[in-house]
């Protein structure tokens, strides 16, 4: 999910700011490091699902291929057996300039099999080829060719994940059998609307890409009321539209009831359950409800970064510093290549050296605008204020990073263009949302805290989710020490 990125994002700059120095590798990995250039092989029992490519005539129907992909990895990811490598991970390989060879494939991934595949629509008929490469000495261990209706699709993404375990694997065994074979629905035009929804989830961070989400989960719905994924999607959705584009108690709230619904018709789903965890923290200001939500998705799935993210959030807004690096280091192992959480886990083990270095891979799979934005970030850590300020601004994600921006204003004693970047701030509250602990730690940098405290106690009512974490928050310094804070924080449930 695109959300959680964007919320990591801004995790890890606190973190950053309030967590003790450690040892570290050049890599961000803990001691003991290991020698520049080498790479361990891969895992006999690795996999990687490359995306399908779309060969049918109507661009449109891409939302297939995408949206089969990702649920084949979603399946293999439910085998403890199997190393699947994330959405993240094979994301960057697409397109022309993507590398064709499966030992070159193999190697980037560092994953010893490659799934590829391709999908075709023509008519009511759709015609999917499918093979499991080996990747070092490019034989197919199996393949086929899967010609079926467009209403006889919804068993496609899991028979093929079990013809991977098996190749791999040699079985499935009977643990394997139900999360590999459970079915999300009997009706395949609520299908084709979770697909689509998934596919609107995962492309832009934008309203109007998450809105088009919400309408296709909402019509997957209506078709079936039983479908715990398209409630769980929708949660995912509403959470990200909160503290971005729409109110956080409107975005959480309704995530909130997704995340119940999803969680009445399956239990063990571990989106609804991170969902439903960062819905406890943001509206609740319960750290420790959101950290058990965490843990008993992690129960279901230890290897789902979702999860691990929250779970990092929660500790780091109970104080458990240590604790929620490891969990914040774990996100990045399971995604990798998950934007700014793979990036932000080089900041906050204090090696921008490092983040500077892999900078320019994540230019290749990210957009300019994003990777600019994490290079803003960067020069701010390492106290290149001009820098900063050239690339990070007011507007993005909803101002939260707005007062690195004011602060570097200051550097240059530039109070006029701080006056006038509050201006627009307060402005862009009138036609939409904008996050008012921006302004709570714009105001702070200035020294104004009499409207620092009116924008804090605006960010406790509207229940931005930012909020659980003002106790470390450096910038919120001077408001800490200001006698009215008390009364706010002892609203946080920690």
């Amino acid at each position: 999910m695109l959300m959680l990125p964007r919320l990591v994002a801004f995790l890890f700059v606190t973190i950053m700011l309030a967590a003790p120095l450690a040892a570290q590798c050049p890599d961000g990995s803990p001691p003991p490091c290991r020698s520049p250039g080498t790479r361990p092989p891969p895992a006999s029992n690795s996999v990687a699902v490359l995306y399908f490519d779309n060969l049918s005539r109507d661009t449109a129907d891409a939302y297939l291929a995408d949206g089969l992909t990702e649920e084949i990895i979603i399946r293999l990811g439910q085998v403890q057996r199997l190393e699947v490598k994330s959405r993240f991970e094979v994301e960057r390989l697409r397109g022309p300039a993507a590398p064709r060879d499966p030992p070159s494939l193999g190697r980037t991934l560092n994953a010893a099999y490659l799934v590829t595949g391709s999908v075709q629509r023509s008519g009511d008929r759709v015609r999917l080829r499918v093979a499991l490469v080996r990747a070092a000495t490019r034989a197919q261990i199996w393949g086929d060719v899967i010609d079926r209706s467009s209403s006889d699709m919804l068993t496609v993404e899991s028979d093929i994940a079990g013809a991977v375990t098996s190749a791999i694997t040699g079985q499935v065994l009977p643990a394997e059998q139900w999360r590999l074979y459970r079915s999300l629905t009997r009706d395949p035009v609520a299908y084709e609307e979770y697909l689509r929804g998934m596919r609107a989830l995962n492309s832009q961070f934008d309203e109007p890409s998450l809105r088009s989400a919400l309408a296709h989960f909402a019509r997957a719905i209506a078709r079936d009321s039983g479908m715990a994924e398209a409630y769980a999607g929708e949660a995912g959705a509403w959470e990200s539209l909160a503290d971005f584009f729409v109110t956080p108690l409107e975005g959480y709230r309704r995530a909130r009831e997704a995340s119940d619904r999803a969680l009445q018709l399956d239990s063990t789903s571990v989106m609804a359950l991170a969902t439903r965890g960062l819905a406890v923290l943001a509206l609740d200001f319960d750290a420790r409800g959101a950290e058990r939500l965490a843990r008993r998705g992690l129960m279901n799935d230890p290897r789902e970064n979702w999860a691990h993210g929250v779970l990092s959030m929660a500790l780091l807004a109970e104080g458990k510093i240590d604790s929620s690096l490891a969990e914040a280091r774990r996100t990045w192992e399971a995604d990798s290549l998950s934007d700014s959480n793979w990036f932000g886990s080089l900041l906050v083990t204090f090696r921008p050296d490092s983040a500077a270095i892999w900078l320019p891979r994540l230019r290749r799979v990210m957009r300019s605008a994003d990777a600019d934005y994490l290079d803003g970030q960067l020069m701010a850590v390492r106290g290149d204020w001009r820098g900063a300020e050239r690339l990070l601004g007011w507007r993005e994600s909803g101002g939260v990073h707005a007062g690195t921006y004011v602060r570097a204003l200051l550097a240059r004693s530039d109070t006029v263009a701080v006056r006038a970047t509050i201006d627009s701030m307060l402005a862009a509250r009138t036609p939409g949302y904008y996050n008012p602990l921006s302004l709570a730690r714009a105001y702070a940098a200035l020294g104004d805290l009499d409207h620092g405290m009116e924008w804090l106690r605006r960010a406790f009512e509207e229940h931005t989710v930012g909020v659980v974490w003002v106790r470390s928050d450096v910038e919120m310094a001077p408001l800490r020490a200001d006698p009215r804070y008390a009364d706010l924080d002892r609203q946080l449930q920690f």
